[in-house]
């Protein structure tokens, strides 16, 4: 990766990868703890920014949902003495990193403009639109309901200070009814998946014991500035109140209202 990377050799790496509606692509390491994500200029400058706000977030707040960025960086390739090429990205944490199989994903916004994939494959997140209409529910103990939702007001409080917009909940859905598993094996996994900061590779069981949860909050790298608030008044008028590019309290507050609207205490 690192070789191909250094090389400039980018048509390489892109067939090992997905690549995102944005145009980044995405490589996964081997033992699949890692994420590289190419990221665009302005966005590798806005999370320098926001670097000591998010470190400090992070540090006060164990359970947050938040993505975990482990590095940042610029690679410059020169191809000529008059060329050169510039290259973001970031390396973070895979908030599917298990041995376990993901059976669906969804990608949530509390958005409805355009917010649908017809797209079968468990491989693909489904989004906002497909998650009403699949009926499906994120079933927590009541224990785990008041701290989740704890957990996402004190993260969408962060965006809001931070002017950030258009972050998802990432949700895998691993059922536990298509694996053959033993009452004896239920049992370790509610021991260990009480805690969110201990779900990285056990996930979160579900209150009925049915599912078990992979769950972090992912895009968190658009400013709403002034090219936003551009946007946001252009497609307020086209769209409604559905689209995506609307101000960092009220993204919060749709946001929040969309992901506690799926929460079933169980």
């Amino acid at each position: 990766m690192l070789n191909g990377l250094i090389k400039g050799n980018l048509s390489t790496l892109a067939e090992l990868t997905s690549s995102g509606k944005s145009g980044s692509f995405f490589y996964y390491s081997a033992d699949g703890k890692y994420t590289l994500k190419t990221i665009s200029r302005t966005e590798f400058h806005f999370l320098r920014k926001i670097l000591k706000n998010y470190y400090t977030h992070i540090m006060d707040n164990p359970n947050t949902l938040i993505i975990k960025f482990y590095g940042l960086h610029k690679m410059r390739f020169v191809k000529s003495a008059q060329r050169t090429t510039k290259l973001y990205f970031v390396i973070m944490a895979n908030v599917f990193h298990t041995s376990r199989e993901i059976h669906v994903r969804y990608d949530l916004k509390g958005s409805t403009q355009g917010r649908i994939t017809k797209d079968e494959d468990s491989s693909v997140a489904r989004k906002d639109l497909n998650i009403i209409q699949d009926k499906e529910k994120i079933v927590l103990s009541k224990e785990l309901t008041d701290v989740f939702t704890n957990i996402l007001d004190k993260d969408a409080k962060f965006f809001q200070e931070n002017s950030i917009i258009d972050y998802s909940l990432l949700v895998g859905i691993h059922n536990l009814e298509q694996e053959e598993m033993s009452t004896k094996d239920i049992s370790h996994n509610k021991k260990y998946t009480l805690d969110f900061k201990m779900q990285s590779k056990e996930g979160i069981l579900s209150g009925d014991c049915s599912k078990i949860y992979f769950l972090g909050v992912i895009d968190i790298l658009t400013e709403f500035n002034a090219r936003k608030r551009s946007e946001y008044l252009v497609k307020r008028l086209a769209y409604g109140k559905g689209i995506s590019a609307i101000p960092p309290v009220q993204y919060a507050q749709r946001f929040l209202k969309f992901i506690k609207g799926l929460i079933e205490s169980h």
